[in-house]
């Protein structure tokens, strides 16, 4: 993630602070990262406390719609990068990676995303791994593919058609690749022609999303995730003039909660329309939400990687229906520990069937809470991260992993 770590409120945030937090114990771990000198201050002061340093690039993110916006994006239009990566190619992002790297003397440096990586395209500084959070082209070419305003399509097109020739570019040249799926890392693999790639399951904090006692509320849907990302808002527009409706006739006395940060007004504008439907906005604490709920609801239409926001849910037994594309890359089976379905009718009877069925959705919810207790705890992550890493710093120092430095010093560029 191309900014600090604090507040982990994305998926990816979560993701990385979790696994470095753990690594930290165990490596030399230097951070830099882009940062607004005023409004990033309190998470630079968290960054170097979970660091053994943390170098903030100075950085001001141009707000979106606003003119400056679309004189950025108008001039990515004429450059070899999409807009969403050309503004975080910043050369003294780049400097300042470069100069830690030689001061500290690391073993490895560590992007954390495409964006991070495109900074630190053609460096000299070796070895180099991108943490791939999604494959960032296939979730601007779907939402090409769903896109129905023909202006916004074509410019939609160049977006994905750059992002794919520069993903696969920072894939071939960097030194190794990790994906959080298997899947993104089959189509890293047959895409780009990557063979140095490895998959890092997804995971999730057992000891603190669990099972609560507090009673859930009847015909409750909740879906979790940022608002202000464009495949959460695209999902909950479609659920809400395809799927809902379908529901609330089946279920008169179905509800509808949207937990996430950021919502434009557009999303909260369906509360006004829709009493049955509650838009929170930023909360401290998802978990009351998802407490309550009878089902959680994931109808991602576009999207990539995997969405922790499910396994989440099921840590605290609560029964999930997502779309097949909602839980791409989750090692989880249908009709067991989750159910899935794309067309709207098929989703919308998914749903019902767990509110209707008590038998079915307790089989669901306790059946993907014993999956993620014992498969995807974060420490498993992590470990199985600190494997990566140590083999890709061993291949490029010519020593088995068990020669390799007890304490490597890491560099984690985001």
């Amino acid at each position: 993630m191309p900014r600090p770590l604090f507040p982990a409120d994305t998926g990816g945030k979560i993701r990385t602070l979790n696994i470095v937090q753990r690594l930290a114990g165990r490596m030399e771990i230097h951070a830099v990262s882009p940062a607004h000198p005023q409004r990033d201050a309190e998470a630079a002061d968290q960054m170097r406390r979970v660091f053994r340093s943390y170098t903030p690039v100075a950085w001001k993110e141009t707000a979106k719609f606003t003119p400056a916006f679309y004189a950025g994006f108008l001039r990515s239009r004429f450059g070899a990068l999409p807009y969403f990566l050309a503004k975080y190619a910043l050369p003294e992002f780049r400097r300042a990676v470069e100069q830690v790297a030689e001061r500290e003397r690391v073993d490895l440096v560590l992007c954390d995303f495409l964006h991070s990586a495109v900074a630190m395209k053609e460096s000299k500084v070796r070895p180099r791994v991108v943490f791939q959070h999604n494959v960032e082209y296939v979730i601007r070419k779907r939402h090409w593919e769903t896109e129905k305003n023909p202006v916004r399509k074509w410019l939609l097109a160049a977006e994905w058609e750059k992002a794919q020739r520069v993903e696969a570019a920072v894939c071939r040249e960097f030194d190794h690749v990790i994906t959080v799926s298997e899947e993104d890392e089959r189509q890293i693999r047959e895409e780009f022609g990557v063979a140095h790639v490895s998959a890092l399951p997804t995971g999730v904090d057992t000891k603190y999303f669990q099972p609560q006692a507090a009673p859930q509320r009847a015909g409750n849907l909740v879906f979790v995730g940022s608002m202000d990302w464009q495949p959460n808002e695209d999902g909950i527009f479609w659920f809400v003039r395809e799927v809902y409706p379908q529901v609330r006739r089946r279920a008169p006395h179905a509800s509808l909660t949207v937990v996430g940060r950021n919502p434009s007004a557009r999303v909260r504008q369906l509360a006004e329309q829709d009493h049955s439907i509650e838009i929170t906005g930023t909360v401290p604490d998802v978990r009351p939400y998802l407490a309550r709920a009878e089902a959680v609801v994931v109808p991602l239409r576009i999207g990539g990687g995997t969405r922790i926001k499910i396994f989440e849910a099921m840590a605290m037994e609560r029964a999930v229906v997502s779309t097949t594309l909602g839980a791409e890359g989750l090692p989880v089976e249908n009709e067991k520990e989750i159910l899935m379905a794309d067309a709207a009718p098929a989703l919308a009877a998914a749903v019902d069937r767990i509110l209707s069925e008590a038998t079915l959705r307790e089989s669901i919810a306790r059946a993907g809470g014993a999956k993620v207790v014992r498969d995807h705890t974060w420490e498993r992550v992590a470990c199985r991260m600190e494997e990566i890493l140590s083999r890709v710093v061993g291949s490029q120092a010519g020593t088995a992993i068990e020669e390799t430095l007890a304490a490597p010093r890491a560099m984690l560029a985001n």
